[in-house]
């Protein structure tokens, strides 16, 4: 059973973490004071808030899904288990892991009530045990052994009895600071890393992203540029974050009151640097698309970015290799065609600096949806003929099965409408037929919506509530993602996958799960001092569907 209560502690330790807290200790000799030098910190640490808090966010989630006889049943595995006993159940437990060179040394730690109890808990594993001093033990099954050194009220052990070998720094304060935000959390702690060991990491890094940019076999040469583009611009910010990040944490939680859980990925970076003033400027500018993002939607994908010098060579080379692979664009007297001033522009759009875009799915539960959606640009009149222009070209190279320029028009803009090739099944059934693609553009913004005969009606009710005054203006968010998962399953037929198949005995429990009031997942970007925060949340749905699939699991078992 002895093997079930180290499965139970893996189980939680999910991730890692590193702290600030030291302590000096001071001998003396004579007249003379000499400072012990700190405890060596771990470059990252898995912690759980405690066996308690666990045990509470299962507890949370199997009455979420009305599964309350799988909380017994972790109380019986519990029970099982010695209950834990000689463990301390309302302190912080994990993993510490060092560095040996750039080696990886785990290191796992439990607060201690009474060794002596934990030992007997131990044993019910099998395990068997071994006091070797009164601070060092072994513990033995199959031939194979884990050493344990006890410090103060906490355990260490490892499989490596050398790696025991060394001052630990005090838990506590690790775990505790990290058991302030998270049921269950890991953090990097970058600052640990000396500079010689971080140009080692970024020689890999660099090494490794230079082979995977490298031309592939058949790829075609317009393919290769956008990705080497975009893969040198995110080796470049890797790089950046590995030389002047101070610590890299991610954090879940359990929110009973609020009915949710949270998944957060932190980044801090050294006060002063590069990389600080970019997070820093992330929320420097609001949307011009606040109006258009009011209300609840099947699906919501916006972003105002500030792109850096690097960032705009990246897109400025996208919208390079657009350009170059229209013929009448790419010729060198060619300056003049409409085409040409359309890409101008849109280099022009990627100098200001400001990415600022918004994408939503709109309609009612089981559809059909339309796809709406503007980016903001810098000279959109410089556009317009080059616009229509390039639909025409799209259909000269079978891209589009249909274009008709100047299909309608709204405020002053000209929308030209572009049938779409054959969809498929699955897109007639979110646009409730075969859809078409509208373009047309403003001063400001190019406008386009996908979709059958409601799809410009539907974006016409978005570009008036645009020109609304802005009564309660939104938060600056960078960038923000928000999918209803209820309303794209309610796109399935009834008679899909029959309830002896697999597919539709998962989507029985989606169902079951999910309803139109708890089945949003957010995602969002937002600036924190010296660093960013992208946060995950999660309604009651997704708490109700993992706590049936656990209960599932633990029932059958």
């Amino acid at each position: 059973m002895q093997r079930r209560f180290w499965k139970l502690i893996a189980f939680t330790l999910v991730a890692l973490l590193s702290s600030a807290s030291l302590y000096n200790r001071l001998s003396a000799e004579e007249t003379t004071e000499t400072v012990a030098p700190p405890p060596e910190q771990p470059f990252a640490i898995v912690a759980v808030a405690s066996i308690e808090r666990m045990l509470n966010a299962l507890d949370f989630s199997f009455e979420a899904a009305d599964r309350m006889a799988a909380s017994e049943a972790i109380g019986g595995y519990m029970e099982k288990a010695g209950d834990l006993k000689g463990m301390d159940q309302r302190q912080g437990f994990g993993v510490m892991i060092f560095l040996a060179g750039i080696t990886p040394q785990p290191i796992g730690f439990v607060p201690v009530e009474n060794i002596n109890d934990l030992l007997k808990t131990i044993e019910i594993g099998p395990f068997t045990t071994k006091k070797i001093d009164d601070e060092h033990y072994e513990l033995k099954q199959n031939g194979e052994s884990i050493f344990v050194k006890t410090v103060g009220r906490y355990a260490f052990f490892s499989n490596d009895e050398t790696a025991l070998d060394r001052e630990f720094p005090d838990p506590g304060p690790m775990t505790a600071a990290l058991a302030a935000d998270y049921d269950v959390a890991a953090m990097l702690n970058l600052a640990s890393l000396p500079d010689d060991k971080r140009d080692i990491f970024a020689t890999l890094l660099k090494a490794s992203a230079d082979t995977n940019l490298q031309r592939r076999d058949n790829e075609p040469e317009s393919a290769h540029r956008v990705r080497k583009a975009l893969g040198e611009n995110n080796a470049r910010l890797l790089e950046q974050v590995l030389r002047q990040s101070q610590d890299l944490t991610v954090g879940w939680k359990m929110l009973p009151q609020q009915r949710k859980a949270a998944l957060e990925i932190r980044i801090r970076a050294r006060p002063g640097s590069e990389l600080a003033t970019i997070y820093e400027e992330l929320q420097t500018g609001r949307s011009q698309f606040t109006n258009f993002l009011k209300g609840d939607a099947p699906l919501t994908f916006a972003s105002t970015w500030k792109l850096d010098k690097p960032g705009q060579e990246a897109f400025g080379e996208i919208v390079q290799v657009l350009e170059d692979s229209i013929p009448a664009a790419a010729e060198e007297d060619a300056a003049d065609d409409p085409i040409a001033r359309l890409f101008r522009a849109a280099r022009g759009t990627v100098a200001t600096g400001q990415l600022d875009f918004a994408l939503r799915f709109l309609g009612e539960p089981g559809g059909p949806f339309v796809l709406a959606g503007g980016l903001k640009v810098k000279d959109g009149r410089a556009m317009q003929e080059g616009l229509s222009e390039l639909c025409l070209y799209w259909l000269e190279t079978g891209a589009f099965s249909d274009v008709e320029i100047d299909a309608d028009e709204h405020n002053g803009i000209q929308f030209h409408r572009l049938e779409v090739r054959e969809g498929g099944r699955g897109s007639e059934r979110v646009y409730g037929g075969p859809p078409s693609m509208y373009l047309g553009v403003d001063d400001t913004t190019l406008w386009m919506a996908i979709g059958g005969d409601t799809a410009l009606p539907r974006l016409f009710e978005q570009i008036d509530a645009l020109a609304e005054p802005v009564d309660q203006p939104l938060p600056a968010v960078p960038l923000q993602f928000v999918v209803n998962i209820a309303d794209w399953t309610s796109l399935r037929g009834d008679d899909e996958d029959g309830e002896n198949n697999r597919g539709g005995r998962f989507f029985a429990r989606v169902n079951e799960a999910f309803s139109q009031d708890n089945a949003a997942l957010r995602i969002d970007i937002k600036s924190i001092k010296d660093g960013a925060r992208l946060r995950l949340e999660f309604e009651e749905g997704f708490i109700r569907f993992f706590g049936m699939s656990l209960a599932r699991r633990l029932m059958r078992e």
